[in-house]
Parts: C-alpha cells; sequence; structure tokens
C-alpha cells in the first residue's frame, strides 16, 4: 500500500501551483482587474458578456499554464462557448511567436490516460517480480571436512504458500492503484471546460490546461458567441 500511494502521489497528484502569473495590462482601460482570495483575475465586458481569466504555473502530468475562465451572459439571448476554439500564443525572448497547444478535455483525458497506463505498467512490473521473489528464501550452513577444511552449503527453499499470499497482496495493490487513478481522471473532468450553452443570466467557470514553453507573455484568445476575448499574461 505504501509504494501504491507513493506513485499515485508522485505521479498523478503533483499538481503544484508554482505561482500566480502577473498580468501586463496597466494601460488597457478595457480590462478590469480584481483579487479573489489573493489570485488575481482580469475581465473584459463586451457586449453584455462577461469572460474572465486567472493563470497559473502547474505541474500535473507534465508542465502547464492552467487558465481559469470564468463567462456571464447577462444579455436577453443564449449564447454558446466552444472551448476547441480557445487559442494561445507566446511571445519567446527573441521576440518569435509561438502558438501554444491548448488541450480540450478529451485531449488532457487521453494525455492523463496514456501516462497512467505507463505508471501501471511499471508498478506492475515491480509488484510482480517482488511477488516471484516473495516464496523463495535461502539460508547457508557451515561444516567441516575430515581435513579440518570449513565449507558452506546454500541451500533455497520455496514456500508456495507464501508466495500466494505476495500475489494476492500485489493483486490488491494494483486494483487499488487503479480505482485512485479513475478517480483522479473524474476529478479532473468535472472542473474541466466543455462545450455549452450559456442562457442569459447564467454564468459557467472550469478551467483549461496550456502546454507550458519558455517564454515572456502569453496571450489568451477565448471566442463566445463569434466575440473574441483577449488576455495577456506575463509568464516569465
Amino acid at each position: 500500500m505504501k509504494k501504491a500511494n507513493l506513485i499515485i502521489l508522485f505521479l498523478l497528484w503533483s499538481i503544484a501551483c508554482y505561482s500566480q502569473t502577473i498580468d501586463q495590462v496597466e494601460n488597457d482601460t478595457t480590462v478590469i482587474t480584481e483579487y479573489n482570495d489573493g489570485v488575481l483575475w482580469l475581465y473584459r465586458d463586451i457586449e453584455n458578456v462577461t469572460v474572465g481569466t486567472t493563470c497559473y504555473k502547474i505541474k500535473d502530468y507534465g508542465k502547464h499554464y492552467q487558465i481559469h475562465i470564468y463567462i456571464y451572459n447577462h444579455s436577453d439571448t443564449s449564447l454558446l462557448f466552444d472551448p476547441t476554439k480557445v487559442s494561445a500564443y507566446l511571445t519567446t525572448k527573441t521576440a518569435d511567436t509561438l502558438q501554444l497547444q491548448v488541450y480540450t478535455n478529451e485531449m488532457f483525458q487521453r494525455k492523463v490516460r496514456r501516462s497512467q497506463t505507463w505508471a501501471m505498467a511499471l508498478y506492475g512490473f515491480s509488484t510482480g517480480l517482488s511477488a516471484g521473489m516473495a516464496g523463495y528464501s535461502t539460508s547457508y550452513s557451515t561444516t567441516y571436512s575430515p581435513n579440518g577444511l570449513p565449507y558452506t552449503t546454500v541451500t533455497q527453499h520455496y514456500d508456495a504458500n507464501a508466495t500466494l499470499q505476495a500475489n494476492m497482496a500485489a493483486s490488491h495493490q494494483m486494483q487499488t492503484l487503479g480505482n485512485m487513478m479513475e478517480n483522479d481522471r473524474e476529478v479532473k473532468e468535472q472542473g474541466y471546460m466543455k462545450i455549452n450553452t450559456i442562457h442569459p443570466g447564467e454564468c459557467i467557470i472550469g478551467y483549461m490546461n496550456i502546454k507550458r514553453k519558455k517564454g515572456t507573455i502569453m496571450t489568451v484568445f477565448i471566442p463566445v458567441n463569434g466575440v473574441v476575448y483577449s488576455f495577456d499574461w506575463d509568464v516569465r
């Protein structure tokens, strides 16, 4: 159980939010800034629709920027949010512009499953090897020849019951690890942004992960019902 817990904590639950990024919008009067529990949010209100974002650097199945998105519809018509339309661009230190990979829920779930499959395979190999060796033990005995010289006899013993118990324990650990991985996927999917129709007076909030690369300014574009909301984040 300890080994399973260590692996799941190290590989799956290692969501380390290094620091919140700082915006560069001092001269942009169309952006509203607000702190919520010490976290900086940027908002734009266009055509009676408010879109807000905040940004983190995290480690979660890889290095990512994680943007949390808030959309409030205070118009009199329903609107559509499609996360596949969200895009992000990074300005590098050499002033080049790179398009970053923005993961939809389906894409990130596939990434998580691939990582978990490798973790299960490595753990299964480790526990299988340990269980296979559990039934073997070695004893040493020293005797003396007629001329008085000592010699050591090595005897290997096999305990079928010990092997059975070790295999049962290994199977239980694999099942526990699998359940923890499945729960981890479910938790991530619950908070991930998905396609939504937002009716008048309603709001949605969630997050999306963006593949992290080194740069200076990351610009995130969030189209909502044909209007593009852009946000600049200092990611140095």
